[in-house]
Order: C-alpha cells, then structure tokens, then sequence
C-alpha cells in the first residue's frame, strides 16, 4: 500500500515536470520511469499508473476547462454524443489513465525482461 501511494505522487510530480517541456506522450516516459523504479508486479504498476495520470490529467483538464467557462469541452462534448463539459474532462482523465497504466506496466515488464 505504501509503494502503490508512493507511486503515484511520483507518477504524478515526474509526470507533470515532464509535461511543462514535451509533448503529451511523455506521461507514458514518465510511468515507464516509476514503473521502472517501483517494479513489483503487472497488475499493481498499471494501477499506478493509471491512478497517477487520471488524477494529473483530471486536475489539469479541469483547471482549463474551469478557466475558459467550459466553451470548448462543452462544443467537443455535443460532438462526442452530448456528452458535456464534465463529460469530456473524465473521457480526458480516463484516457490519459490508461495511457499512463500501460506506460508503468512496460517499465515494469521491462525491468523483469532484464533481470
């Protein structure tokens, strides 16, 4: 339990340093390097992963769309099947959790491979 909570506040703060300088695929080099570092088994390194990156990429989504009155997540969410503002920021959140999931889960695997 501890190592689960530890990786994720390392998820998330490597995560978002690395998300200020590259692009939005490097929330996978970010879990790939926790998962590397915080190497236990699949099932728990996607976990955090994927816990890590929902909550950066939910805070992050949500921020913005906070900050500009939801126009634009609100337009992609009528796009998207009437789905809303809220709609588009747990569909970001959800999507960037299981991006960063399967980011840790290959550290992870790839640290075994070399063991």
């Amino acid at each position: 339990m501890k190592n689960l909570i530890l990786g994720i506040i390392v998820t998330i703060i490597l995560g978002g340093i690395l998300h200020q300088f590259f692009p939005w695929w490097s929330i996978v080099i970010a879990a790939g390097i926790t998962g590397l570092i915080f190497s236990e088994n699949a099932a728990v390194s996607f976990s955090y992963g994927f816990l890590g990156v929902l909550l950066l990429w939910g805070v992050t989504a949500f921020l913005i769309d906070s900050e500009n009155a939801g126009l634009l997540s609100q337009k992609m969410g009528e796009i998207f099947g009437g789905i809303g503002s809220i709609g588009m920021v747990c569909a970001t959140a959800l999507l960037g959790g299981i991006i960063g999931g399967f980011g840790a889960m290959t550290g992870t695997l790839g640290r075994k491979l070399f063991e």
